[in-house]
């Protein structure tokens, strides 16, 4: 698990710093800096998560999403109680699980503070099958938030990105079986078998 991985080894570093009192100027600046870069790399996620594209690799944005929250926690643990806007932002990133955890103790709010734990916090399970150097169909489940797998179809973009387009088939089951082949170069013919069905079908991939 990725994402609580990174926060929980951020968020007990800021925790010793804070109680020994730590003062490393350059350490906390340098921080700064590591901070505003995931800081821009999370905002560009977010737009490319928006036009249906993102960086390549499954886990690529929760791990940019996971250090920018994270070094935010250590530069808290490293910072000097204040109150202007600069202390209350990275407050608001070192309370978060404190929030969550407030959440799960208040009745009216536990069940919309569990959706936002599993969202947030827990990685989902990807698996791709290539088509070719260009296409693979990648599924994708979401723990307790989708009951079967989401099958997209991956587009390799522009050397750094991808283009993710889901739900090109809706077995509405697990996958047993899998077969793919390219159609000439702007289809991919996909065969899915399902316990005891089938979907046979032809998709376009010339984006």
């Amino acid at each position: 698990m990725i994402t609580v991985t990174i926060l929980t080894i951020c968020f007990l570093t800021a925790i010793s710093c804070k109680i020994k009192k730590v003062k490393a100027p350059v350490i906390t600046a340098l921080t700064w800096y590591f901070h505003f870069i995931f800081l821009v790399l999370s905002v560009l996620c977010l737009i490319l998560m928006i036009t249906g594209y993102g960086f390549k690799g499954t886990q690529t944005e929760r791990v940019i999403f996971s250090l920018y929250a994270g070094s935010g926690m250590v530069i808290y643990g490293l910072s000097k109680p204040g109150n202007d806007a600069k202390h209350a932002y990275l407050l608001l990133l070192f309370g978060f699980p404190f929030v969550l955890a407030l959440g799960l103790l208040l009745p009216p709010l536990r069940i919309l503070t569990m959706v936002a734990v599993v969202t947030l916090l827990v990685d989902s399970d990807f698996h791709r099958y290539k088509i070719d150097d260009d296409y693979a169909l990648q599924t994708k489940t979401s723990s307790i938030l989708s009951a079967y797998p989401i099958y997209s179809m991956v587009s390799d973009k522009y050397l750094l990105f991808e283009k993710i387009t889901p739900d090109v088939v809706k077995p509405g089951d697990y996958m047993r079986a899998l077969k793919m082949n390219k159609k000439g170069t702007d289809s991919v013919r996909i065969q899915l078998w399902y316990r005891k069905n089938k979907i046979d079908t032809v998709i376009a991939v010339n984006d």
